[in-house]
């Protein structure tokens, strides 16, 4: 079952259109990746699907309500998470004051408890809640920024980049992570990602992006195969 549908979405900025009638959808519990070279649109597709964009025309259904152009506060009540390009964490809170941000929609001490639940999926962060978060390394910071949308208890989390400026040893922890929630089947990701071979391994889902349109829709498996995609994105 879907949990979001797109259908023919076009998208952009001002008078710049980025996405040409785009259509995809991701299934609930499942983990989706997009892929594409700078400019393609993957931000773009992201930044629609949470209201964050001033120009879109075409269909965003969540569990088949159309959320085309509704604030982006309506869809994050709805359950949808946004974990953005550069993190954007609150640099001058505290490691669990940015998570108890994440949970502002939310009361009770089942808060509390998924505060224990991110403290365990990223242990570094458990070791430094009073930490303010400019002070963090990039890595950390990208692991609080995706525990604060979990603090959401999400059913869709966006996650825009999640590899960007780390550390080859930091992205494979963090994919890990992203692994462990994929298999838990509680929260349905789609995941934007220009490391191919590392993203792969996560998706059961990919849609490879070229100047706003979908040039290829599969399993990883077959996105493997192809041997045009092996050359521009996985590099052999």
């Amino acid at each position: 079952m879907s949990l979001i549908s797109v259908e023919d979405l076009h998208a952009g900025y001002g008078q710049v259109r980025v996405l040409h009638g785009i259509s995809f959808s991701v299934e609930e519990g499942s983990t989706s990746v997009i892929l594409g070279a700078n400019g393609a649109g993957k931000t773009t597709t992201l930044r629609a699907l949470s209201g964050m964009t001033h120009y879109v025309t075409g269909r965003i259904a969540l569990d088949g309500r159309d959320i085309t152009r509704a604030a982006t506060s309506t869809i994050v009540r709805r359950g949808v998470a946004h974990v953005p390009q550069g993190r954007g964490t609150f640099t001058n809170q505290t490691v669990e004051e940015n998570l108890l941000l994440g949970g502002y929609a939310r009361r009770g001490g089942v808060v509390r408890d998924d505060l224990s639940r991110v403290y365990e999926l990223f242990p570094q962060l458990g070791e430094r809640p009073k930490q303010h978060a400019g002070s963090l390394s990039g890595g950390e910071q990208q692991m609080l920024a995706i525990g604060r949308a979990l603090m959401l208890r999400p059913r869709l989390m966006l996650l825009d980049e999640p590899s960007l400026g780390l550390a080859p040893i930091i992205i494979a922890d963090l994919f890990r992570t992203l692994a462990e929630l994929g298999r838990e089947g509680d929260t349905t990701m789609l995941v934007v990602e220009q490391n191919a071979n590392i993203a792969l391994d996560i998706a059961d889902r990919v849609y490879v992006l070229e100047a706003g349109r979908i040039v290829v829709d599969g399993e990883p498996e077959t996105v493997r195969a192809d041997e045009s995609i092996r050359r521009a994105y996985l590099g052999y």
